[in-house]
């Protein structure tokens, strides 16, 4: 019973080609750093804007401008997270979650990918 058992976990983390394939790390990584506590990645109200349907579209931010959810607009509020504050939520409070240098890039580049997928 135990070779099929460990039989089957290599099998689930192995694909069809052989080829390892890792789990999606940023809903591990949202969960660690806190982002989850903040940002819903399902659509629903919460303390920070939610990640559903957030790649690609365009956000109004405090000072009235307008800018489009990109790559560079991501990691930039992910690094420094009062650089742009979306309308309608609270100014400087990711600061008092998200400390200076608290996210690697690897991370970043993680939680960035997980967001795109959330449609």
């Amino acid at each position: 019973m135990k070779r099929f058992v460990v039989t089957l976990a290599i099998l689930a983390m192995v694909g069809c080609n052989g080829e390892s394939e890792a789990p999606d790390a940023g809903p591990a990584i949202a969960e660690d750093k806190g982002c989850a506590g903040c940002h819903s990645s399902d659509g629903s109200e919460s303390v920070g804007p939610t990640w559903k349907g957030l790649f690609g579209s365009r956000v109004e931010l405090d000072d009235g401008a307008v800018v489009t959810a990109d790559e560079a607009y991501l990691r930039e509020s992910m690094l420094m997270p009062s650089a742009k504050t979306v309308k309608g939520f609270p100014t400087g409070l990711m600061e008092t979650v998200i400390k200076p240098n608290s996210l690697s890039n690897q991370e970043v580049e993680e939680l960035i990918a997980y967001i795109k997928t959330l449609k």
